[in-house]
């Protein structure tokens, strides 16, 4: 009976514990990676992937993968450094489909890699063929990209069907060419870096624009605009046109900003301690290299400084410098400007008078000039026929006082003016009466007849000459 009993016991015994084995679930196969990083809820990783042509099938195919997967907002924060909207735009900045893959292939490497396997230091080589290193202390897990850039292991051991998922809190960046932004031109650089003023004068030369853009090659030493408004300081110049003016006009202003322009591409790099090039004005300017500060002396022995360099534009390069650099400006003495504007009459007549020396020697002189139709007026007026005729009438004295009376010994703009009336002084020891109306000037006699000034601002050597459309008188009693 007891043998019974212990029979029936045992086959209990078995037939529970066979019963038991039966309620245990089998265990159920690990995912592939796609299915994985589904549940994990990496959309934009797996877009990357499918967005690379035959990388998917690779990844599931591969023996053992070990891989590091950016979670959606690592994919965010690269969007944003690479000024990306969305993924198609990031593969555009990353250089297209080709270097993508390659970046995928930076967080797969083709072997298995649990945490704990992990030393303390670990060198990869991935994928893309390129290293990585991964780091372990403790429970935290770090990986260091191309750049030097660090990512954190957020969620450890996701083991997939050939190997183990890692995911992290950054993308990781191999060495890779990114394409290059295009160079702007000249006008966008100078625009970018708020050089207003020098784009004003850029564009007060008719046509310079265009040839510095069309140019092969060029390096562009650009003042600041505080630079100019130093420059507007040291000639007493209250804005561009005046700056201008007293520098001699536009064709002078041309000559200085193509003084800031040599016909080569000079990074800082390519420079030596001591460097001489000609401008495309013609002259040459000196750029000195110290360390790392660079200068520029132009034609009167003025240095300034490389405040930024290196600016790449489309066809060369920009230094921005902090002053205007000027060459050696065509200035004409008062018989030259007359002869350029064709007053012959007065060049006659100051010739006859003796005075050719006393103008040309002074020191500063403001010349109201008669046109060679003025004179006409007056020979006209007082029933001459020449100047000859004209000398005779009034005396060799009285035609240098006349001619005194149109010269002022100080230098006086336009510009320089007061609004209204004002008596200056005049070599003839006579005051002329000057008034100036907006930009309209005119001059009065001592008889009180009234002429034009019908060009302004020509400046001279010593001074500045005003074109007038009438010969003024002082008393000649």
């Amino acid at each position: 009976m007891k043998k019974i009993f212990n029979l029936f016991l045992a086959g209990a015994i078995l037939l529970f514990a066979a019963s038991c084995q039966e309620d245990e679930p089998a265990p159920q196969p690990a995912p592939d990676l796609v299915k994985a990083a589904n549940a994990a809820g990496l959309t934009t990783l797996l877009a990357a992937v499918e967005a690379v042509p035959g990388l998917a099938p690779t990844l599931l195919n591969a023996q053992a993968i070990t891989v590091f997967a950016p979670t959606n907002d690592a994919f965010a924060n690269a969007l944003t450094a690479f000024e990306a909207s969305n993924l198609g735009e990031l593969v555009e900045k990353l250089g297209g489909v080709e270097n993508l893959e390659t970046v995928l292939g930076f967080h797969v490497v083709p072997a298995i890699a649990f945490a704990a396997d992990l030393n303390a230091t670990n060198n990869f080589t991935t994928v893309s063929g390129q290293a990585l290193t991964v780091a372990r202390n403790g429970n935290a897990v770090t990986v260091t990209d191309a750049n030097g850039d660090v990512a954190n292991v957020v969620a450890a051991d996701v083991a997939i069907s050939n190997g183990v998922v890692h995911v992290i809190d950054r993308v990781l960046l191999p060495e890779i060419d990114l394409p290059q932004e295009p160079a702007p031109n000249l006008v966008d650089a100078a625009t970018g870096a708020g050089l207003t003023t020098l784009l004003a004068a850029v564009t007060a030369v008719d046509g310079l624009a265009t040839t510095l853009l069309g140019l092969d090659a060029i390096t562009v030493f650009a003042p600041t605009n505080d630079a100019f408004a130093a420059a507007l300081e040291a000639f007493n110049a209250a804005n561009l046109e005046q700056l201008v003016a007293r520098i001699g006009g536009i064709d002078n202003l041309e000559t200085v900003l193509g003084f800031h322009v040599v016909p080569a591409v000079a990074f800082s790099s390519d420079l030596q301690a001591s460097n001489t090039f000609t401008t495309v004005a013609g002259q040459e300017l000196t750029v000195t290299v110290s360390g790392s500060t660079v200068t520029v002396t132009d034609a009167t022995g003025n240095t300034v400084n490389v405040v930024a360099a290196d600016v790449a534009i489309e066809n060369g390069v920009v230094h921005v410098i902090d002053g205007v650099l000027l060459p050696e400006l065509n200035i004409p003495n008062v018989v030259e400007a007359a002869t350029a504007a064709e007053l012959s009459i007065l060049l006659e007549a100051v010739t006859a008078a003796g005075l050719g020396s006393t103008l040309l020697e002074a020191e500063e002189i403001t010349v109201f000039a008669p046109t060679n139709e003025a004179f006409g007026n007056l020979l006209t007026a007082l029933e001459v026929s020449s100047l000859e005729e004209l000398i005779e009438e009034l005396g060799a004295e009285a035609v240098v006082k006349v001619l005194g009376y149109h010269v002022v010994p100080a230098v006086a703009f336009s510009f320089d003016l007061n609004e209204g009336s004002q008596q200056v002084p005049t070599l003839a020891g006579e005051n002329l009466t000057v008034t100036r109306t907006g930009n309209n000037v005119t001059v009065t006699d001592s008889a009180g007849t009234t002429y034009n000034v019908v060009a302004a601002d020509v400046v001279i050597s010593n001074g500045v000459v005003h074109v007038i459309d009438g010969v003024v008188l002082p008393n000649l009693d």
